[in-house]
């Protein structure tokens, strides 16, 4: 279940290639997944193998909303425990932050940094 403030959004014109990079801070398992325009976006950023820390989103030909989902889970990989959704938040125009359950409050668990060109 996602908590009022997991995603977060903001809109990319058309035409524009977005570069995405990921940084981590946690001992648990994160990953950050992507949806354009409410579709889910074949890649994914994370903390572990499976998942890299950058990725680009190719030019569209229209404008759409991108946004981004924190999800970690308590533990280090382990395919029997439930993805929990975290607590984002924006730093700026460009860093997408959130927090994991751990109760610190510090919105470097994750963080994802936009670039455009």
């Amino acid at each position: 279940m996602l908590a009022d403030n997991s995603a977060l959004a903001l809109t990319i014109n058309e035409e524009v290639t977005v570069h995405l990079y990921a940084s981590f801070d946690a001992a648990w398992e994160q990953a950050v997944v992507i949806y354009l325009n409410g579709e889910r976006f074949d890649g994914q950023l994370g903390s572990y193998v499976l998942r890299s820390e950058s990725l680009v989103i190719p030019p569209q030909p229209v404008s759409y909303e991108l946004t981004l989902v924190g999800w970690h889970k308590r533990s280090n990989p382990n395919a029997s425990l439930p993805w929990v959704a975290s607590r984002g938040c924006r730093i700026g125009a460009v860093v997408f932050a959130w927090d994991d359950s751990a109760d610190d409050g510090d919105y470097r668990d994750a963080r994802v940094k936009l670039v455009t060109s």
